[in-house]
């Protein structure tokens, strides 16, 4: 399970940041996870939670995950379109000749604390 060492990741750069911005709580962080990473949000949701358990400052804190649809662009016809099951065959003119977009991202986009 990858969820539990990328929330021990988060807990960690979050605590780092907390600390200097003199914080005396963590109430809620907030991801941006792309849909082509294979990240079971429930589980990270749940390991982040019992890895923030472990710390003062962390515990309680809620993660709120915003998910990116995993997309590319057709370099043939120039159609943007969603990625089904990891094939990016442009849809319209059947090309492979794609990149992709988004769906890649896995990024801490804020949180809000309790300053002291």
């Amino acid at each position: 399970m990858h969820e539990l060492s990328i929330a021990q990741s988060i807990a960690e750069t979050v605590e780092i940041k907390a600390a200097e911005c003199n914080a005396v709580r963590v109430k809620r962080v907030r991801l941006r996870i792309g849909e082509a990473n294979g990240i079971v949000t429930d589980s990270l949701a749940f390991c982040f939670e019992m890895v923030a358990s472990l710390t003062p400052i962390l515990a309680g804190a809620y993660l709120s995950i915003d998910r990116v649809p995993h997309r590319a662009h057709c370099r043939c016809c120039s159609r943007e379109f969603d990625v089904s099951n990891f094939v990016a065959r442009c849809p319209t003119c059947e090309e492979w000749s794609t990149e992709v977009i988004s769906g890649n991202e896995l990024e801490i986009l804020d949180m809000e604390i309790e300053a002291k």
